[in-house]
């Protein structure tokens, strides 16, 4: 095996790190997204084998985070519910949502003219946040040919509303959540607008493998479930491209799931 080099850089003004086997030339990519509040170092072991396997990682800092992480951050929505409901941090998590598939989209550009990289041969993968991307990406980006969807949910507007409905049921937020019916229904509708589940519909045959640990209580794995069951007629032809796996798990990145994302890939760019 060549010598794996791990390298930082900063492409336009975005933060990344490179894995990848020395001498490489026409090798699959694969992006990385972190999770809310990692950066682009979240998975280095991860990057690690899937460069072993002759892939080319790369993993960003996402919008305000890392390298990123300015005072003042300019957002589509301004705070309004308790803070410590969490849910402006929830709303804030898909704009940076948003904002990666851009910068994903960015990077694809830029790599596209290297040799190193097979520009038909792309992985989007992700971690909680990141998987909620690697989700959105995926059903909003060409370019990407397999995915790995790791402790994500891919149905963003049910999710939110089930958030806001779970969090009324609280007598301490229920009426601080009656007073900004508006906003919330301002934000409701943003999330119609980059709710990628119906999309995915578009992804087969595509590659896509969903990994939600069973255990895991902040992405619940009825939502994976759910498009995972929607999902099974585009995938009739080419059933072993769609694969949902809910190992005995809470919200984590195991080494399980590491290897069974770096296996998928492997298979299915390399």
């Amino acid at each position: 095996m060549s010598k794996i080099i791990i390298e930082n850089n900063t492409v336009y003004d975005i933060p990344i790190i490179n894995i990848y086997q020395e001498n490489a030339f026409n090798a699959p990519l694969v992006f990385f997204i972190h999770g809310y509040g990692g950066d682009r170092e979240q998975a280095l072991d991860y990057g690690y084998m899937l460069a072993k396997k002759g892939l080319y990682y790369v993993s960003m800092d996402c919008k305000g985070h890392g390298e990123r992480k300015v005072i003042n951050e300019a957002n589509r929505f301004y705070n309004v519910f308790p803070s410590d409901s969490g849910l402006d941090t929830y709303v804030h998590m898909h704009e940076v949502i948003e904002q990666s598939a851009i910068d994903i989209q960015r990077l694809v550009d830029y790599f596209n003219s290297k040799e190193e990289i097979n520009p038909h041969r792309i992985g989007i993968s992700g971690y909680s946040m990141g998987g909620y991307a690697s989700f959105y990406i995926a059903a909003t980006n060409p370019d990407i040919k397999a995915a790995a969807s790791i402790a994500g949910k891919p149905a963003f507007t049910k999710a939110w509303q089930d958030s806001i409905t779970s969090t009324a049921t609280y007598e301490q937020w229920s009426k601080p959540l009656r007073d900004v019916t508006k906003e919330i229904e301002k934000r409701t509708e943003y999330f119609r607008m980059i709710d990628p589940f119906d999309k995915l519909s578009s992804f087969s045959p595509r590659p896509l493998l969903i990994i939600n640990g069973d255990q895991d209580t902040d992405s619940n794995y009825i939502y994976s479930l759910e498009l995972y069951t929607k999902l099974l007629p585009f995938y009739e032809d080419h059933p072993a491209k769609l694969q949902l796996r809910m190992p005995f798990a809470g919200h984590q990145f195991t080494y399980g799931m590491k290897r069974g994302a770096c296996n998928w890939f492997e298979k299915y760019l390399v």
